[in-house]
């Protein structure tokens, strides 16, 4: 037996990207679909995301952080004298106008692991953490004891993780095997010449009866300029910041003064608070 896994992870909203990354894979004749969380939001993508994840009939689909507060954001409970808060409600709501309540349920039954047994090897997979999807106990440059927190259950083999955005192989203290795919629509790095590089990332993994073949780093050209015209076509709140992250890898999430001057621009901090009555009343 023989199977190649298709890692993915991280796509944030970029159809664009997740499309580009499905047809290399399908290129490369990959077998199986991990999905390792974070499909939603800052990016224009909704139901198109999870019906490309349909398409190839994607075995394993993880939450990741970016769900857990598109779930946050849906009870209602904001603070809107946090610019952060706002950015992630407003995107919220526009997700939640933007996704079926089928799509919705189905996304709130899903995990941040699970585990699954290929040939001989028992693959764990996780977001970040197996008991926490956020937070940087993962980041390249965290101790050998936070990585081996990926082998609570003794019998993982390999561990795959996203949530970093940044391709990692490496070993666990006993020699398992940890590998990250990289990030599919937002791709990351902290070193200035690497960080131009905005290719789609993911991995492939051959498996065969008596272990891993080959681990298969890949990254993928996409029509950033196309992703952007999507956005603009369905009135994607924070377009500007959209448009620089796509062109540039600048990231805002927690850039509290500049949240704070786009939110009075756009009137973006009372339509959070108007979202949070409407969902108080149903």
């Amino acid at each position: 037996m023989s199977e190649r896994i298709a890692l993915l992870a991280d796509v944030h909203g970029n159809a664009t990207a997740l499309e580009a990354v499905l047809a290399d894979a399908k290129v490369h004749q990959a077998t199986r679909y991990w999905f390792l969380g974070d499909m939603i939001m800052p990016g224009p993508g909704t139901e198109n995301l999870f019906q490309l994840l349909a398409d190839v009939d994607t075995e394993v689909i993880l939450n990741g952080n970016w769900e857990e507060a598109f779930f946050d954001a849906l009870t209602g409970d904001i603070y809107p004298d946090d610019p952060s808060d706002v950015y992630f409600v407003r995107l919220s709501e526009y997700l939640a106008e933007h996704l079926s309540a089928a799509t919705i349920a189905a996304m709130k039954k899903r995990p941040i692991a699970v585990t699954r047994q290929v040939a001989s090897l028992t693959f764990g997979l996780t977001h970040n953490l197996p008991d926490h999807a956020g937070g940087h106990s993962l980041y390249p440059n965290q101790p050998q004891r936070n990585y081996d927190m990926l082998f609570a259950n003794q019998h993982i083999d390999v561990a795959v993780f996203g949530h970093i955005h940044q391709q990692l192989l490496r070993y666990g203290s006993q020699g398992q095997l940890i590998i990250n795919p990289g990030a599919v629509g937002q791709a990351y790095d902290p070193h200035a010449v690497l960080s131009t590089d905005h290719r789609a990332q993911y991995a492939l993994v051959d498996v065969a009866d008596n272990g891993i073949n080959q681990v298969d780093m890949r990254r993928v050209p996409y029509d950033a300029e196309k992703e952007l015209q999507l956005a603009k076509a369905t009135d994607l709140p924070y377009l500007e910041l959209y448009t620089k992250l796509r062109r540039h890898g600048h990231t805002f999430t927690h850039d509290d003064a500049l949240l704070r001057q786009v939110n009075a621009d756009h009137g973006y901090r009372q339509d959070v608070i108007d979202f949070a009555h409407r969902l108080h009343q149903n």
